[in-house]
């Protein structure tokens, strides 16, 4: 089984901040580094940025009615993704909402994870993998599907699309908040592309992210 991946998320409020939290996530060697341009007041020094590190970077700028903080246009959003691209940036997080901007994404470059989350709940089996339907017609290079776990239970409706992808894509799916711990953890150990931490204890940009430091902990306690 291979070593699980995980994708560190950084996040601050100008380019200068960001080069810095980046720095900051590049000294714990994550296998993925996602730069949140949607918690910037002004998207800049992206090449700089891009300079730092040869680790995979992942541009997201989450628009407000997806769980983000981006307030602006989504001419303004999207171009933002694409100045990213033109830096050098590996992979967009795009929203299956907004995927008519995937080929623009593919001419820069860059790969796509097409990506839908839901901030309330877990829909049923059923539902998310009509959503994995969804994406898999445009063909995205990652599909991520993430909830909001409100049981322990709702833990094993992610890991089971996991499961049922295998063949079709490469995936991300987990729970957000406390009660998908276990998802987080267990998705890259059973099929699932990667799984996202914080840099340290609160610095988190999703509910339940915990610091990369303890994630290779647990993971080196299961023989990883």
């Amino acid at each position: 089984m291979k070593q699980p991946q995980i994708c560190v998320s950084v996040a601050a409020v100008d380019g200068e901040g960001a080069i810095e939290a980046t720095r900051k996530a590049v000294a714990y060697s994550p296998d993925l580094i996602e730069v949140r341009l949607d918690y910037m007041e002004k998207v800049k020094d992206l090449g700089k940025l891009r300079s730092i590190t040869e680790i995979p970077i992942i541009a997201t700028n989450r628009p407000k009615g997806e769980g983000g903080l981006f307030k602006g246009s989504e001419k303004k959003r999207i171009c933002a993704l694409l100045s990213a691209c033109e830096t050098g940036f590996d992979y967009v997080d795009l929203e299956l909402t907004a995927s008519e901007s995937i080929e623009q994404i593919r001419d820069l470059g860059a790969r796509v994870i097409l990506s839908h989350h839901n901030f309330s709940d877990t829909p049923s089996l059923i539902r998310l993998n009509d959503i994995l339907d969804e994406m898999l017609k445009h063909r995205p290079d990652i599909c991520k599907i993430v909830g909001t776990a409100c049981t322990i239970g709702d833990n094993l409706s992610y890991l089971e699309l996991i499961r049922l992808s295998k063949g079709k894509t490469s995936i991300v799916s987990f729970g957000m908040g406390e009660a998908g711990l276990l998802s987080r953890i267990l998705s890259p150990l059973i099929g699932g592309e990667y799984t996202y931490a914080s840099t340290a204890e609160g610095e988190e940009t999703a509910q339940g992210q915990l610091p990369i430091g303890m994630m290779r902990d647990i993971y080196g306690m299961l023989g990883f």
